[in-house]
């Protein structure tokens, strides 16, 4: 059986992308849990609370991971409900940010951006095995 090329393509580049989010948003999150902990005059306070951000901020990175592997391996079954998830938290993504952004430019681009990669992943999911 062929892999689809659309998915491999697609999961690499979400592997690059989720791999560069979890990492910074480990490093920004002990940064900022290290100021949090400064101000409360408390640094391991502030690096627990900068712990328990990251962890709740590297999960949207973390199924991003997971669905990138899963479609690099070409398991169909399981990119299609990782796709589902993703594309539904990209929809979300896309209508918070349609309310934050007040000019139609920021809010195209906020919507191109957050729905490009699911869509195509859950394309290829969809798809199958190139023939």
């Amino acid at each position: 059986m062929k892999a689809n090329t659309l998915l491999k393509v697609v999961s690499i580049i979400m592997i690059i992308v989720a791999a560069l989010g979890i990492v910074l948003t480990l490093v920004v999150s002990i940064l900022g849990g290290a100021v949090i902990g400064a101000m409360l005059e408390s640094v391991g306070t502030g690096l627990a609370i900068g712990g328990g951000i990251s962890l709740l901020l590297a999960s949207g990175s973390v199924l991003h991971l997971v669905a990138g592997i899963l479609g690099v391996q070409g398991k169909y079954k399981g990119c299609k409900v990782m796709g589902i998830i993703i594309l539904v938290f990209a929809i979300i993504s896309a209508l918070t940010g349609i309310s934050i952004y007040d000019n139609a430019g920021s809010i195209v681009l906020n919507v191109v951006t957050s729905l490009l990669l699911p869509v195509l992943y859950v394309w290829g999911a969809f798809k199958g095995p190139d023939e």
